[in-house]
């Protein structure tokens, strides 16, 4: 799985010198979901933030083939519902690698709409229980999540070939990212909030 991450990025970085380049960043709220799990353990949202740079090829005036790289950080808090309920912060930190189809109105400023596919690998992901240490569980997970993206946004004409853009996009995973099946399921959700330049 790691040869297949470093030759996207390859490819992604290649195909860059003929495509639009843009950078972006902002807030995201994530949290994983178990729908086979404990009805006592309840997982909430965690705040987290995420930064990147992508790329952008037009297929027509409208249409865009898009393809970003983010660093983002993604989580829950759990929360057991018991006599002590204690709670649990986890952090996953991930390269997401977004491959998006984009529609706008407007060739100029305009509002527009994003879907595709998002393949992540996890850089480290660990969990602290209140009053407890940091623990790594990075080995009872997977190394990489795979998803799909839905989004809209506006675009500002700054000037020429210079765009302005407000992003929110929500992406929910695919994958089971627990390895021992036995524990249930857990798989990340993320509704994203993100400001940046184009060109």
């Amino acid at each position: 799985m790691k040869k297949i991450f470093i030759f996207i990025i390859i490819l992604m970085i290649v195909t860059s010198l003929y495509a639009d380049f843009k950078i972006m960043g902002g807030l995201n709220i994530s949290k994983y979901s178990d729908p086979g799990g404990d009805r006592n353990f309840q997982r909430s949202y965690k705040l987290g933030f995420l930064g990147g740079i992508g790329f952008e090829r037009k297929l027509s005036r409208y249409i865009l083939l898009e393809a970003n790289i983010l660093y983002f950080k993604k989580g829950t808090i759990a929360k057991f519902i018991d006599t002590h309920d204690s709670r649990s912060k986890y952090t996953m930190n991930t390269i997401s690698l977004p491959f998006l189809v984009r529609a706008q109105l407007l060739s100029e400023s305009s509002p527009y709409v994003v879907a595709g596919i998002e393949l992540s690998y996890i850089l480290s992901h660990n969990k602290r229980i209140e009053g407890q240490d940091i623990v790594d569980i990075k080995n009872e997970t997977k190394d990489s999540d795979f998803g799909y993206v839905l989004g809209c946004g506006y675009q500002i004409e700054l000037e020429e070939d210079l765009f302005f853009f407000i992003e929110t996009r929500y992406q929910f995973g695919d994958r089971n990212m627990t390895r021992n099946l036995e524990e249930g399921t857990m798989k990340t959700n993320s509704i994203l909030l993100m400001i940046g330049l184009r060109s």
